[in-house]
């Protein structure tokens, strides 16, 4: 009987170079520790808490995400879109007193994202085409990762005004 090539790389030993030491796979995509890691992706996590508590710099964020909205393409967040559009509604109500149900660490991960969102100088600049909205994309999922089930909490409560 004859033995079987594993399926994946990960079953295979890592290539060794003369030293010893294992040499790593050359990264060809976006990888999140990238992101995560950036300055942009620091310094927004870091002014997070100064936006939510300032209405008046919380809504011209908004303004600024809002009309970014309105000329970048979606392709790059698919289904990640609708959620993003409800963190900028989330972060409106909050700004303007009318939804107050998020918990605050919540609140200052979409608020974070949002600001890597509207910042122009982040991984992959915004004046590449498509290419500089696939890091925007990637830290609004990696958000909504954290935040979904808020944000499905808070689209039923805006259901529920109707």
């Amino acid at each position: 009987m004859k033995k079987r090539k594993p399926a994946s790389s990960a079953a295979r030993p890592a290539k060794k170079m003369a030293s010893g030491k294992p040499v790593a796979k050359k990264e060809t995509q976006l990888g999140g520790d990238e992101v995560t890691e950036s300055a942009a992706f620091r310094r927004a996590t870091s002014e997070a808490e100064a936006y939510a508590g300032d209405p008046k710099r919380l809504r011209k964020l908004l303004e600024d995400a809002v009309g970014k909205l309105n000329v970048i393409p979606r392709g790059p967040f698919g289904e990640a879109w609708p959620y993003l559009l409800a963190m900028l509604r989330v972060a409106r109500d909050f700004q303007t007193g009318d939804y107050r149900d998020m918990p605050r660490p919540k609140l200052l991960i979409v608020i974070a994202a949002i600001i890597y969102f509207v910042s122009p100088f982040d991984v992959i600049p915004d004046y590449l085409p498509v290419l500089g909205h696939i890091d925007d994309a990637f830290v609004i999922g990696l958000a909504l990762k954290s935040v979904r089930a808020e944000l499905d909490t808070f689209m039923a409560w805006e259901t529920s005004r109707l």
